[in-house]
């Protein structure tokens, strides 16, 4: 386990590269989201994947992904008119959007689900790493399941030194702020749903008015 000090709004490029490098090796990288510490891997490579599940002793528990805005979005879901004006009110920032897949990551993602979860982050490291990939990364917290969400980059270090798989690159940027989970709307149903609300308040009623354009 690599660590390196990294400064969360003005990140360090050479940092940087080198967890890109993890990241196309099929590495694991924890780095800082919008809202607490998390696990990055290549959304889009099933053996990184795949260890992800096995590091943080995750089952049944499809994984949410960052993307770099609605271009990206639109080759891994399906992005209606309601779903197009939400974005627009709402990204970037910690609002994760359920909706359809276009069946172009591996299942193991989704675990076989229908829909993906997917938002923009407003994070310059996490930014960064989705820009430099040019592909999806998760953004799953760095815990193992069950466990409190850490927003300290050490605490991460500890809660995972004395276990068996470890992440391979830690981007520690210190104390970050503490914010609650990202808000959760479900798009795929008629109507939305919130599943989760967190620090950022939503207004279902931009939805219903797009749905009748």
């Amino acid at each position: 386990m690599q660590i390196v000090a990294i400064n969360a709004k003005k990140p360090n490029p050479v940092f940087i590269r080198q967890a890109l490098a993890v990241l196309m090796a099929g590495g694991v990288v924890v780095y800082p989201t919008d809202t607490a510490y998390g696990l990055a891997v290549d959304a889009t490579n099933e053996e990184a994947i795949g260890k992800l599940f096995v590091m943080k002793h995750r089952a049944q528990k499809a994984l949410p992904v960052l993307v770099t805005g609605i271009t990206m979005a639109k080759k891994y879901v399906q992005i209606s008119d309601a779903a197009h004006t939400f974005i627009k009110s709402y990204w970037p920032g910690p609002v994760t959007l359920i909706l359809p897949h276009t069946n172009t990551l591996p299942s193991a993602l989704t675990l076989g689900k229908p829909t993906l979860g997917i938002r923009q982050a407003n994070q310059p490291i996490a930014q960064t790493l989705v820009s430099g990939l040019g592909r999806p990364i998760t953004c799953t917290s760095a815990n193992l399941s069950g466990a409190g969400v850490f927003y300290v980059g050490q605490e991460v270090v500890r809660h995972f030194e004395q276990q068996p798989i470890q992440p391979d690159f830690v981007l520690d940027a210190g104390e970050i702020p503490e914010e609650p989970p990202s808000t959760i709307v479900d798009l795929s149903v008629t109507p939305p749903v919130i599943l989760r609300q967190g620090s950022v308040r939503v207004q279902l009623g931009k939805i219903a008015k797009a749905k009748h354009r």
